[in-house]
């Protein structure tokens, strides 16, 4: 800038003096008229050399008008291209200026925006906030900041933070302010989440710490048993009766099949916390299942003098996975014979309902009390309670149940009365 200011005046000073210059070495008018002449040679010499400031000044000004205009061409495009939203507003929240990152926030186009009223795009809730923050930004110097929902044009809720600080400008009489708008919503989802993946760890780990506790009391006592019958057999087996053998034989089989069963039931539900259980539904005969459990659990039901009757047809068929199926019915039979005094019965039956079939295990056993059957299929809240010869159970058997039939797309409940016995049911897809 100085450079061209004395570049200037050096050309200036040159054009005076070429200006200047004929007036000196014109011939010298008549005596008469010298002293006119010589005012009029002064004014125009004046003229001249005002004229040339005037082309000086105008040059400058030309010159400053330029590098303004640069000036107010890279403030517009960093105003404009600024990846953060940006707005100028009046002392009561009216929109002056917009970037283009703001008006695509709000789904609109800029000119749509200005002379809007920035709280007319803030949630009803959040509008005390709003006020209270503008009013701290005019009368205070310093930045400020506050969290608040806006509304687009689209009507998408947005969390962000609004953060302005007051402008101060000589040439403008209006008091305004810029705030930036950051958009929030993303990262209050992401932290969301983690508060509730976190909280869900929470849960699984004291499911599992439960769980460990429970499988542990209930692992104890049968293979105390276990151990108790073949130290038996193993030390005294000359000593004992026939009958005495056979029942410790007894005794040791139905105690094997508990930890097995216990040992499945953990498998199941260990595959299920890792997700990696596989869905390979087919047409299966249910009769068939139904069977082929009894006949597994024959031995237990006999050892109560239960009788099971599976009055299911053979021509039922349904749609669904057979080892998911294999294990619901397993589980619903080996409940219904550990809550069923000696003597009782247990009905296995199955009817079609629309594109479902429904099956019940139905037994004339203890019930269960009103209220509790809510519990009984939740593997958060474990329901476990004695049989009626004292057996054993972990709760993970009906919650297994529960989750299977519903990869099945199907569903489970429970009607019982105290005393009077219980009804299980669930529903597959019937086959096509």
């Amino acid at each position: 800038m100085k450079t061209i200011k004395k570049q200037t005046e050096k050309n200036d000073n040159k054009k005076v003096k070429k200006k200047i210059e004929p007036i000196r070495t014109e011939s010298k008018l008549p005596k008469h008229s010298s002293d006119n002449f010589a005012d009029v040679q002064r004014l125009v010499h004046l003229l001249q050399v005002h004229q040339i400031e005037l082309e000086h000044q105008n040059e400058e000004l030309r010159i400053a008008h330029e590098e303004l205009e640069a000036s107010r061409n890279k403030y517009v495009n960093l105003f404009d291209f600024s990846p953060i939203p940006y707005f100028t507003l009046d002392k009561v929240g009216v929109i002056k200026e917009v970037n283009l990152n703001a008006s695509k926030m709000f789904g609109t186009e800029r000119k749509r925006l200005i002379g809007k009223n920035l709280i007319s795009f803030v949630t009803i809730e959040h509008r005390d906030i709003f006020n209270s923050f503008i009013d701290l930004v005019f009368n205070s110097e310093k930045k400020h900041s506050c969290e608040l929902d806006i509304k687009g044009i689209n009507k998408d809720i947005l969390n962000v933070k609004l953060e302005a600080i007051k402008l101060e400008d000589i040439l403008d009489t209006d008091q305004n302010c810029q705030v930036t708008l950051i958009d929030l919503t993303e990262i209050k989802r992401i932290e969301n989440s983690l508060k509730e993946s976190n909280e869900e760890l929470k849960a699984l780990n004291a499911n599992k710490d439960k769980y460990f506790s429970i499988i542990a009391h209930d692992l104890r006592s049968p293979f105390q048993s276990l151990l108790g019958f073949s130290e038996l057999l193993a030390t005294e087996i000359e000593t004992l009766s026939q009958e005495e053998i056979v029942q410790f034989s007894r005794a040791l089989n139905d105690d094997l099949k508990s930890v097995y069963g216990l040992l499945d039931n953990l498998l199941h539900w260990s595959r299920i916390q890792r997700n990696i259980l596989e869905y390979n539904p087919e047409f299966i005969e249910l009769d068939k299942v139904v069977n082929k459990i009894t006949s597994i659990l024959y031995q237990s039901a006999k050892s109560k003098s239960i009788s099971i009757s599976n009055n299911i047809d053979r021509e039922c068929k349904v749609y669904a996975d057979e080892d998911m199926v294999r294990l619901v019915v397993q589980n619903l039979i080996i409940n219904a014979i550990k809550f069923t005094p000696r003597e009782g019965h247990i009905i296995i039956s199955a009817k079609e309902r629309n594109d479902f079939i429904e099956v019940s295990f139905q037994d004339n056993g203890i019930g269960i009390e009103p209220g509790r059957t809510s519990e009984l299929f939740n593997f958060n809240s474990i329901f476990t309670t004695e049989g009626t010869d004292g057996e054993k159970g972990t709760g993970l058997g009906l919650p297994l149940c529960k989750e299977f039939v519903e990869r099945n797309f199907g569903k489970i409940w429970v009607e019982s009365e105290l005393g009077k016995g219980s009804k299980f049911i669930f529903t597959l897809k019937k086959s096509i």
